[in-house]
């Protein structure tokens, strides 16, 4: 009798150490296919991860790389000032009480404009006194002259003595001097009357009224009835770092703008540098002359300028966010090269606003990946955003 063979179907056309295998792990001969056809249908993985990174393409916007002049500022930061000799607070001259105040603040006043009275009826009273002592005097006077004129024809004809004479001589001369003292008390009698009308020294503005009607004064500085100054040109008292003092130099300008007056542009010219140092702050005046012709500016305005203490004229600038760092901390700008980008490595220069100087393997003209350079590998694809 035949023996029956038990196995797999299809074994047979297989290699002996195939049909060996199959029978120990019990797989059919069509799972075994499947297996085969599977595994062959799959590429190397680095294959495939490498087509991946080549389909990715990233989007990006571009900038050229331009000549300019570029310049490093430093903030300088004060308040607003009136030049020298154009701001001054004007007291009376008189003791008394202020009987009017003619002006407000705000108000532009001119040179020799009354600006407040004081009580003058004491010095009216003063005044008519001068002039009837100074009437009295030249009265005196004229009696010791014709006293004089008398005693010396007198002597003349032998009736009179010569001390009587010289005695009436005497009496003309005290009577000239008090003519000359009178006409003096006179003269100052009028001025400390005119001196009741408290008038500004300048043309300008009145930036603050110090005291009110009725109050009094003492007729000295130390007690202000106002603050005038000259505003039509202004200037910006500003502290500086010791370290900078030497970079700046007298008659350098700048233009000046201010958050607050968005529309308005100064040009703004150093007028004055400090040869001294606060000894507490490390830091230096320095004076910056700013034209005013609409007032904008205002007397104490706290102000911040951008000062240019180094300049580079045609320099290599890019956009700042067109510099990028690599792993090593280094600055680099990502070059178009069609639709790759080339990584080159750059040192910064000057910054100033958005832009930045660069240089390096870089050429006017050359264009730069602006936005969305971040982690870009050199030799990266990209697609250039449309504009806007």
């Amino acid at each position: 009798m035949r023996k029956q063979t038990h196995g797999i179907r299809g074994e047979s056309s297989l290699p002996a150490g195939w049909r060996s295998c199959v029978r120990r792990c019990g797989i059919g001969i069509g799972a075994l296919s499947i297996c085969l056809l599977v595994g062959c249908s799959r590429g190397p993985a680095s294959n495939e991860d490498e087509g991946a990174k080549t389909a990715v393409v990233a989007e990006v916007t571009v900038a050229k790389v331009e000549r300019a002049t570029i310049s490093r500022s430093l903030s300088v930061s004060g308040t607003i000032n009136a030049r020298p000799n154009q701001d001054v607070r004007v007291s009376s001259l008189v003791a008394g009480r202020i009987a009017e105040m003619l002006v407000a603040e705000g108000e532009a006043v001119q040179k020799d404009q009354v600006l407040a009275r004081i009580d003058d009826r004491p010095y009216r009273d003063q005044l008519q006194q001068a002039e009837a002592t100074a009437q009295q005097a030249k009265a005196q006077l004229a009696n010791a002259r014709l006293a004089r004129q008398r005693e010396e024809t007198l002597f003349g004809r032998g009736i009179s003595a010569r001390k009587e004479v010289e005695d009436a001589r005497l009496q003309e001369k005290l009577g000239e001097s008090a003519v000359q003292q009178g006409d003096a008390a006179l003269a100052l009698a009028r001025l400390q009357l005119s001196r009741t009308e408290v008038r500004s020294p300048l043309a300008g503005t009145v930036v603050k009224r110090l005291l009110s009607a009725g109050e009094a004064v003492d007729g000295t500085a130390a007690q202000p009835i106002m603050q005038v100054a000259n505003l039509s040109a202004v200037e910006l008292f500003g502290n500086v770092p010791a370290e900078y003092l030497g970079r700046i130099r007298v008659g350098q300008k700048m233009e000046v703008t201010s958050d607050a007056f968005p529309e308005a542009k100064w040009e703004g010219r150093v007028v004055a540098v400090s040869p001294a140092v606060d000894a507490s702050t490390n830091m230096g005046l320095v004076r910056i002359e700013l034209p005013n012709p609409g007032a904008h500016l205002r007397y104490g305005m706290y102000l911040s300028v951008e000062l240019p203490v180094e300049t580079h004229e045609g320099a290599l600038v890019v956009p700042q966010n067109a510099v990028y760092r690599n792993e090593e901390g280094s600055p680099l700008v990502y070059r178009v090269k069609g639709d790759t980008v080339e990584a080159v490595p750059v040192t910064r220069g000057i910054q100033s606003g958005n832009r930045v100087e660069v240089t390096g393997a870089v050429q006017p003209g050359d264009t730069v990946v602006a936005d969305g350079g971040y982690g870009l590998p050199d030799g990266a694809h990209i697609k250039v955003k449309a504009g806007p």
